[in-house]
């Protein structure tokens, strides 16, 4: 879940690594002056990216209703005909790939560093032992756009695969496993220099990037939905893995380099940390964000899987649930980027608090009450929730990103931000499927999803602790400030 051509002449050793002892006693890295030409190249190709990974990612409950459908034609037999529909399991085909787009970065983001600083190029020292000769030769044809463009081409398959299933668990290892895998490489190369081209306008720049989600949800929801009204499952996935090899491919060849890895010989920096240190992993403030992150993924996805879901619940068609959906990610697009203004002026950490509990408050207030209240003021309550857990939702995604480069510092951006993505992605396969679990009979209607708002609500709740606990551990030892 985070813009203007200046010579930049802050530090990255700033404020950002005054935190801790290790920083504190590296040297300060300074860019280079970054033209403005290519901070809005890497706004525009971070923004699409964003739109094609997290955006889709955004509308799966378009699809998890579809399949579940009597009209579907992908599964056989029809969830619709049995008597305990898998709406778990199939919730988790969306929630897999998602997970899988987040917490691949563990794996990417060393090997992109290590392509960047040059560790596999031909000029690299080498040894005499030649066993390993073959393996460095083969490292050596990995570049940035390598991997973009398999991720690429990994998604188009996923797409493609999964237009063949028939069973639920084709669609595990197609639309969940593969495309997952496919949205990974592409995501962390594009997106984890980003933060990198921005300084003082870091969160504006991250948020505006991040909006991509949000704007991708505007596109993708009515776009499934009328496609697998007109042409049906099988067909829609063909399409997208169609659709994916002509957008995805300008925007793969588009990655970004590093501006941390510019340099030769003794001008070149050192390699940016890509793992977590032990005395890194002891920090309360990491403890609390990885904590936060964990239960915020959990709790976040749980509307957007069920919007589509629990509009059909209220009476209303299929075709109007995709609609909501398409304004919950409006709403969030518009949010994200008003948030990464407003935290640039008025504080990250203190907005990420605001906004984490006000969603977490939206459950228990509006979704809650729809559930539990009569059928004539269920669907106003409804569109009430969508409205203001969509704006308040946007907060943390929009201002995370520039968060962990200005509470752990920039050079410790590529390592803490994977660490946190992956806690997030294990967060998003925990949170919808134990929610899916909760959802009650649907003969029971609307109350059915009682208690799937109670856990989202405690989820959120509990993640805005944590994010107070962030504030507290960053500001203790007499570096608290009010804005920040």
């Amino acid at each position: 879940m985070a813009t203007q051509t200046q010579s930049i002449a802050l530090t990255y050793g700033q404020a950002e690594c005054q935190e801790s002892p290790e920083n504190a006693a590296a040297p300060a890295l300074t860019p280079p002056a970054i033209p403005r030409k290519k901070q809005v190249v890497v706004l525009l190709s971070a923004f699409a990216t964003i739109a094609l990974t997290i955006g889709y990612n955004q509308c799966f409950g378009v699809f998890q209703e579809y399949y579940l459908s009597a009209a579907q034609d992908i599964l056989d037999p029809s969830p619709a005909s049995q008597p305990s529909p898998p709406t778990a399991l199939l919730s988790f085909v969306g929630t897999l790939c998602y997970g899988l787009t987040w917490a691949g970065g563990i794996l990417v983001n060393p090997v992109i560093a290590r392509i960047e600083h040059g560790t596999w190029s031909a000029a690299a020292p080498t040894t005499i032992n030649s066993s390993r000769a073959w393996r460095r030769k083969c490292l050596r044809l990995l570049t940035p756009r390598t991997i973009t463009t398999s991720g690429v081409f990994m998604m188009s398959a996923g797409f493609g695969l999964a237009s063949l299933s028939t069973s639920v668990w084709h669609l595990l290892l197609t639309q969940g496993l593969l495309l997952g895998l496919g949205m990974s490489l592409l995501y962390f190369p594009l997106l984890a220099p980003a933060p990198e081209y921005f300084t003082t306008h870091r969160a504006t720049a991250m948020g505006f990037i991040l909006a991509g989600g949000g704007a991708g949800g505007l596109v993708f929801s009515p776009v499934i939905r009328a496609l697998l009204s007109s042409v049906g499952g099988r067909w829609t996935l063909r399409i997208f893995a169609f659709f994916y090899v002509i957008v995805g491919l300008p925007v793969a060849l588009s990655v970004p380099r590093s501006p941390l890895s510019r340099g030769t010989g003794a001008d070149r920096p050192e390699r940016r940390d890509t793992h977590i240190s032990r005395s890194l992993a002891s920090r309360p403030t990491l403890i609390f964000s990885a904590v936060a992150a964990f239960l915020q993924a959990a709790g976040a996805q749980l509307p957007l899987a069920f919007i589509p879901s629990y509009t059909v619940t209220l009476g209303q068609t299929a075709s109007e649930g995709a609609n909501l959906l398409a304004v919950s990610n409006a709403i969030n697009a518009v949010s994200r980027i008003l948030t990464g203004y407003a935290g640039d002026r008025l504080g990250r950490q203190n907005l990420v608090v605001l906004t984490m509990l006000l969603s977490g408050l939206s459950v228990f207030a509006l979704w809650l009450s729809s559930v539990l209240t009569s059928a004539s003021t269920s669907f106003s309550l409804w569109l009430a929730f969508i409205v203001f857990y969509s704006f308040s939702a946007g907060g943390y995604y929009a201002l995370f990103p520039a968060l962990i480069a200005e509470v752990f510092g920039i050079q410790q951006y590529a390592a803490v931000n994977a660490f946190i993505l992956l806690v997030r992605g294990l967060g998003t396969l925990f949170g919808t499927p134990v929610g899916s679990q909760l959802l009650g009979s649907p003969r029971e209607g609307p109350k059915a999803y009682a208690h799937v708002a109670y856990w989202d609500g405690a989820l959120l709740v509990a993640a805005s602790v944590c994010c107070v606990g962030v504030r507290w551990a960053d500001g203790k030892g007499g570096r608290w400030r009010w804005v920040a």
